[in-house]
């Protein structure tokens, strides 16, 4: 994180924290029951500290670009994974602690017996059981990125509206006016995010919408697909930022994929996505026609060139698809002119599937590129380096006065290699600040 974006991001921490211990902080200063145990402050403290994480997480998955830009939304969403999870366990804290305060709190399990509010109560966690558990598991149980997306959208909504209709029915946290409006207004971010993300931004895309240019089969089943905004200036972004896709439906469908932007920043006219057949979405993004109308959300990600200028010295390591941000940096840097040294280690599983090869040996003649193309699997006639990236080809390919300050580490690719190569970077020299990796997994 470089200076400019320090102070922003401070701030946003301190509003963040402070949002998200605000219910305690009302719990603590609010007038206290005589003989009221310790051990059920404790437990409600933990609940509203939970539902007031579980609210704020409709402002991190909201992609509002002033609270992503000092982190970037790449991060954000990592983020949002992991503090998920935290507040998952400090709101299943909250009966556990009650059950073991008196056994009589078991009654309120039965949802046909107990009270609204126990009802309420119930429901959300079992909800919340649901959420996590599916975000964990999709992969392990394969289900479709749409399917759980849309779900995990509506069970997310459904299980904070019953954890506040629960905190409104049991009365004892709001019955001062001040304690009221504290929890009217996490009512109403929720209501507000809910409404600027479901209904506001998806007409703002509708207005700003794009049309199909042209369709290109690429080496490696990848497709490049070039967009022209219709009818708006469309955005400026940094090389190596991603975009969310949306095509056959409207943005209010809830059907948007993320796709790195291949093309030079200092194009205007035109976007460029190459995309990978990697599922049911991309294998048909190859049947798309020009002139179809497609809506792009973009430019996010703290994973572009810009962000560190300051960079005297520049290597690149793509694996695979990986290397669609990386061919957006270099065509930048040869359209902007920019002659600092790079040295780009490209990794395939054979070199039939390479892509953008040839393209990559031509900005060679352009810029001040040297690049090595490591296969995984070679023939007989292969001459250049064979296998996975280890710090012996690091080592062979990099000169020593790169290991110190003034080199920057750009990583893009499937998460085994990325992991695998970040160990090998710092076992040679490297330290953690100067390697930049692009986080594509989004749940």
């Amino acid at each position: 994180m470089k200076n400019k974006h320090t102070i922003p991001a401070i701030f946003v921490l301190i509003l963040y924290s402070f949002l998200a211990v605000a219910p305690l902080i009302v719990l603590l200063l609010g007038p206290k029951l005589e003989g009221r145990p310790a051990l059920l402050d404790i437990s409600v403290g933990l609940g509203f500290i939970g539902l007031s994480v579980m609210t704020l997480q409709f402002v991190n998955s909201g992609r509002i670009k002033v609270l992503n830009k000092p982190f970037g939304t790449d991060l954000v969403y990592h983020y949002h994974r992991q503090i998920g999870i935290a507040a998952f366990f400090l709101v299943f804290m909250h009966p556990i602690l009650l059950f073991i305060l008196d056994s009589k709190y078991l009654r309120l399990l039965n949802i046909i017996t107990a009270p609204l509010r126990a009802k309420a109560a119930v429901k959300s966690i079992l909800l919340l059981i649901a959420v996590v558990w599916a975000a964990e598991y999709r992969q392990k149980i394969k289900i479709s990125y749409q399917l759980w997306k849309t779900l995990h959208g509506i069970l997310a909504t459904m299980m904070v509206a019953l954890a506040l209709v629960h905190v409104f029915l049991v009365g004892n946290y709001v019955n001062l006016p001040w304690k009221k409006v504290l929890w009217i207004g996490y009512s109403a971010l929720f209501v507000g995010m809910l409404t600027y993300t479901r209904i506001i931004y998806p007409l703002r895309l509708i207005k700003r919408s794009y049309l199909v240019k042209d369709i290109k089969k690429e080496r490696g089943d990848v497709t490049t697909i070039t967009l022209e905004p219709d009818h708006h200036k469309g955005f400026r972004f940094s090389p190596g930022q991603f975009t969310w896709l949306t095509a056959w439906k409207t943005p209010f469908s809830d059907t948007e994929h993320p796709f790195s932007i291949a093309s030079s920043a200092e194009r205007n006219d035109a976007l460029e996505l190459s995309i990978k057949n990697l599922g049911s979405f991309t294998e048909k993004i190859g049947s798309l026609n020009p002139g179809e109308r497609v809506y792009v959300d973009g430019p996010y990600g703290s994973f572009n060139l810009d962000r560190f200028p300051e960079a005297e010295r520049l290597v690149f390591i793509p694996g695979g698809i990986g290397i669609t941000p990386i061919m957006s940096m270099i065509r930048t840097m040869a359209d902007r002119g920019d002659q600092r040294p790079i040295i780009l280690f490209y990794n395939n599983l054979n070199w039939e599937t390479v892509t953008f090869r040839e393209e990559v040996k031509n900005l060679e003649s352009k810029l001040n590129l040297r690049t090595i193309f490591t296969i995984e699997k070679t023939t007989e006639k292969w001459k250049g380096e064979s296998g996975f990236l280890n710090r012996e080809i690091l080592k062979r390919h990099i000169p020593k006065e790169w290991f110190r300050d003034g080199t920057d580490v750009f990583m893009c690719g499937p998460a085994p290699m990325m992991n695998a190569v970040e160990n090998e970077l710092l076992a040679i020299g490297y330290t953690q600040s100067q390697i930049h990796s692009e986080m594509y997994s989004f749940a």
